[in-house]
């Protein structure tokens, strides 16, 4: 399910990405969103969804800053350090998807 947790600037979501899943500590270091502070220690990128469908490869939309695109993981060590492997409410569908959050 996890997909490239070290991929480039530019190449699609990972540890290092700046579409989704990269530290950031503003907008400008992102395709598209800094999330800061809070359930995202060190921020993190990602992109506004209300679905899955408008999310990449390897990320769930979940309920969280409005609707956001986060890495997908099964445990704990798909996540950059400062991160869990989390069920967080999905957005959009019910249920909940595990996501790379706050521990």
């Amino acid at each position: 399910m996890v997909g490239c947790h070290q991929c480039g600037p530019g190449d699609g979501v990972g540890w290092d990405s700046d579409l989704v899943g990269g530290a950031c500590e503003r907008d400008g270091h992102c395709v598209e969103r800094c999330l800061e502070g809070g359930d995202f220690p060190g921020g993190t990128c990602s992109l506004r969804c209300d679905e899955d469908a408008e999310c990449p490869d390897s990320t769930f939309c979940v309920d969280e800053a409005g609707g956001v695109c986060l890495l997908a993981c099964d445990v704990d060590d798909d996540c950059r350090r400062g991160y869990a492997c989390e069920d967080v409410d999905r957005r959009g569908h019910p249920g909940k998807s595990p996501v790379c959050i706050d521990d």
